[in-house]
């Protein structure tokens, strides 16, 4: 099956490097990801195409594993894209819904007040945000794929959800040859951060991401997966003692964040002891992965929350 298909690694502005983008052969020529929207980037795709004699025009349809920049936004330079097949949950973020995007900036402002971080670090992360988003490109998909059938187009394969690391995330499997196309659902060299988002629409509560990840890392771990081919790095085929490893790893954390924990604190100023070299460097990813680790540890009856002005102190539990 890997000797059928082509994967290309495209340069990113990001500090997680270049990112795997996959063409599927099948009843029709099928690309899952993309790419950021950068000049550089889609020179270096339709080089890669040319090595294997295939153009852009040749792709008959467009899979994304999730809507983050890096695996969406080269989208925009196609000037006749072929459909997009996504499920109903990428839709609100593949196509940019303004009443959403409002939703999710709201949200976002909430939460990092809440969680005790100073206005200056939210205002850089409403700016990084912004310019991120600068790499995507609006999609509005043409077809929905269901979570354990067929993908129309791609025999063999099915969609299987992977929420977590975003809460759209999918990947693709092909149970025959236990091949996946995961995205950044695993990745071999770093740990996924399960990223904290906005309440998906027509719900009131935020998601737990972690949770989501453990859950989605479960259920990879049953199935007959032989390799997965990721959106970062190289193949992973250790594939259940590597989510055994990131099961380990977060369980870990997740206990060294307790012992960290004083009498009451703020989320932001566990994150400071967390990560203290990095924080301020990136202030929403240190918060997201601390918030994670306290939702795990809650989620065990290990810490409780108390809300004191508007904002959100973790204790231990008794």
């Amino acid at each position: 099956m890997k000797e059928k298909m082509m994967a290309i690694e495209l340069p990113t502005p990001f500090p997680v490097g270049n990112v795997n983008v996959y063409l599927i052969p099948g009843e029709k020529l099928t690309l899952v990801d993309c790419g950021p929207k950068t000049p550089e980037a889609w020179s270096v795709f339709q080089e890669k195409l040319r090595d294997w004699g295939v153009t852009v025009n040749d792709i008959e349809q467009i899979i994304f594993t999730h809507y983050h920049p890096d695996h969406v936004g080269l989208y925009a330079y196609f000037t006749s894209p072929p459909p997009v097949l996504a499920s109903k949950e990428q839709i609100p973020y593949l196509s940019q819904d303004p009443a959403y995007f409002l939703h999710r900036n709201q949200f976002y402002e909430s939460f990092y007040s809440k969680s005790g971080m100073p206005a200056e670090a939210s205002q850089l992360e409403e700016y990084k945000l912004q310019r991120y988003l600068g790499y995507s490109a609006v999609v509005h998909p043409d077809k929905m794929i269901s979570e354990g059938k067929e993908i129309p187009g791609l025999p063999g394969w099915m969609m299987i959800k992977t929420p977590g690391h975003s809460p759209d995330h999918l990947s693709l499997f092909h149970q025959e040859s236990g091949m996946m196309v995961g995205g950044d659902f695993l990745l071999q060299r770093v740990s996924s951060n399960a990223l904290i988002e906005p309440p998906e629409p027509g719900e009131t509560g935020r998601p737990r991401p972690l949770l989501q990840y453990r859950q989605s890392l479960r259920k990879a771990a049953v199935l007959p997966v032989k390799r997965i081919l990721p959106g970062h790095g190289d193949d992973i085929t250790n594939c259940r003692e590597l989510i055994q490893e990131r099961l380990e790893e977060q369980n870990n954390r997740a206990e060294v964040l307790r012992s960290m924990l004083a009498e009451k604190m703020t989320a932001y100023e566990l994150s400071r002891q967390l990560f203290p070299r990095v924080y301020k460097k990136e202030p929403g990813l240190t918060l997201s992965e601390t918030v994670g680790h306290l939702d795990l540890l809650e989620a065990e009856g290990k810490v409780r929350i108390e809300h004191i002005q508007d904002v959100l102190y973790y204790r231990k539990a008794e």
